[in-house]
């Protein structure tokens, strides 16, 4: 209390609750003081400069001295309690001059500002009757306490809790009772009884996203996968990021494959609110479930698990000219830390390449590694962690064994230490890279398993079926033993199978000269006998057979 000015305090008194909002706290003094609302609010503006314009916003010195000097609150309090505490944590007022309406335009094109109304926890209210700030935060979604969702909209008049437009106290005073006018007259309000209501329990994630919000709320910093970050850096990126989901959810033709929670954000989008940037979706829940897929990404325990995470969005992108980063940049606000994550997630390979140079070498030698992994072991292995063809991913597989060696530092030089064309070594990169589906710690991980399945020289392998493509005798003992009436000219179709399966060598590099169509029909047409016998001939010494050059 001010005892220098006590003849100025109302009658009655009133403590001003902790985390208590202004505007129900002042329906709390008129209660007291046996003043209407409307009265009271005449009683603040009656001091020289105070307004009541943006009260729970942004208000002036003026208006919280004369407050102070009705109710006796320390003015500090009283600022506290308005949402002007967060300016400069979780919100930005800077440049909100309430003498000027139109200055209310700049900090709203900043996004996610509070506008009128409150969010609410029925328990809370029922419990206390103390209506709180950090429920008018859009961060805020949940209540801690009571583990349950806020509520936004009153179910009997369908508006906004406190969504008073002409005065920022309600003429109901600090009755748990809806209050809003009903347009009816002056005196019809909505009567329905807030205590009552019943939230929706919250996610166990979504109360941990708030724990972590709170913290920023509070001035404090939160760790991310780019270091501890302050509170405005924080906030500003979870809303950017958070955003960025929501244009993905709305714009996605797959919302099976994403989270349940954004198969609801079309219906929201049909209000009519489409720049999620700007305006957040109304309902706590969806908010809530949206912010908190955004925090996950940004709590990963580094930038290539945050961009793994991130990565599994992307894909959803809608094809568009400008391409994907040009779409991300016009559909939210890129801070620092959302543009490391970007980048990050739109470069995979760049990412594996760096694992796989810092990894040790997976195999004993290059001429260990096969031109293209064998079928089996991507089966085993590397199922899943790609959306290619098989033989793609086995051929970046052997690649990427090739690239952990200390002297191969690019793609093309990984495809030539193999035997293959550098431009194979490269355009394979690109595109295996652009249809990695899990982490690239799990490909190395995958790699490292299928490596030690890897025992033979697979560069000898080559030779061998190399020599029998210079021979033929070889072909005519094999097909007059175990396939009566093939005919030579299917020679070269037995070099080409030996080459692929035998060898794993790649179809492009294979000595046979036929074509990829007349090989695939020879080798399905072996029997399982047929394949040993032709398996055994890579397998035995080059000299068994005669040389019959052709």
């Amino acid at each position: 209390m001010r005892a220098d000015n006590a003849d100025a305090y109302l009658p009655t008194l009133v403590d001003l609750a902790a985390g208590e909002a202004l505007d129900a706290y002042l329906e709390r003094v008129a209660d007291a003081n046996y003043l209407t609302t409307a009265r009271l609010m005449e009683m603040v503006r009656a001091g020289r400069g105070s307004t009541t314009a943006y009260l729970m916003l942004a208000p002036t010195p003026a208006t919280l001295e004369r407050i102070a000097d009705l109710t006796g609150a320390n003015t500090a309090a009283l600022q506290n309690a308005t949402l002007a505490a967060y300016d400069g944590t979780s919100l930005d007022l800077h440049g909100l001059d309430p003498v000027h309406q139109s200055s209310f335009r700049t900090i709203s094109a900043r996004g996610w500002i509070p506008g009128h109304g409150t969010q609410i926890c029925p328990a809370c209210l029922a419990e206390d009757g103390t209506w709180k700030t950090t429920w008018r935060l859009p961060t805020t979604t949940v209540c801690r306490i009571h583990g349950t969702y806020l509520l936004a909209t009153c179910p009997g008049c369908q508006r906004p809790f406190r969504d008073q437009r002409h005065s920022p106290l309600r003429v109901v005073g600090p009755q748990t009772v809806c209050g809003n006018p009903l347009g009816q007259g002056p005196r019809k309000q909505c009567r329905v009884d807030l205590a009552n209501l019943t939230a929706e329990p919250a996610d166990d994630d979504c109360l941990k996203r708030q724990a972590r919000q709170d913290v920023a709320d509070a001035g404090g910093t939160v760790a991310t996968f780019s270091g501890p970050l302050d509170a405005p850096e924080f906030t500003a990126t979870l809303r950017s990021l958070t955003a960025l989901l929501l244009h993905i959810a709305a714009a996605t033709r797959t919302p099976n494959s994403l989270p349940p929670w954004s198969r609801h954000v079309a219906d929201a989008s049909r209000t009519g609110v489409r720049r999620w940037s700007i305006r957040p979706p109304q309902d706590p829940a969806l908010r809530s479930r949206a912010l908190t897929a955004a925090d996950q990404i940004l709590a990963a325990e580094d930038v290539d698990a945050a961009a793994t995470r991130f990565g599994n969005w992307l894909q959803h992108i809608p094809e568009v000219p400008e391409g994907r980063l040009g779409w991300l940049a016009d559909h939210t606000r890129m801070t620092p830390t959302l543009t490391r994550l970007v980048m990050a997630a739109h470069a995979p390979r760049r990412r594996l390449s760096h694992l796989l140079d810092q990894s040790p070498p997976l195999t004993a030698s290059t001429r260990q590694i096969p031109q293209v992994l064998p079928a089996r072991l991507v089966d085993e292995y590397l199922a899943g962690l790609f959306d290619a063809r098989p033989a793609t991913v086995g051929l970046f597989a052997s690649l990427c064994l090739a690239r952990t060696r200390p002297h191969i530092h690019s793609w093309a030089d990984a495809a030539r230490e193999l035997g293959l064309q550098p431009e194979l070594g490269e355009r394979t990169a690109r595109a295996s890279s652009a249809s990695l589906t899990g982490a690239p710690q799990d490909v190395v991980k995958a790699l490292g398993a299928a490596a030690r399945e890897l025992g033979v020289d697979f560069r000898d392998l080559e030779d061998r079926v190399r020599h029998l493509a210079r021979a033929t005798r070889w072909f005519i003992q094999w097909a007059r033993t175990h396939r009566a009436g093939t005919r030579r000219a299917s020679h070269a179709n037995a070099v080409w199978w030996l080459w692929v399966n035998a060898a794993g060598g790649h179809p492009n590099a294979s000595p046979a000269r036929t074509t990829a169509a007349r090989a695939r029909r020879f080798a399905s047409s072996l029997t399982s006998a047929q394949v040993r016998t032709l398996s055994a001939a890579a397998a035995a010494p080059t000299n068994r057979y005669e040389e019959d050059r052709t």
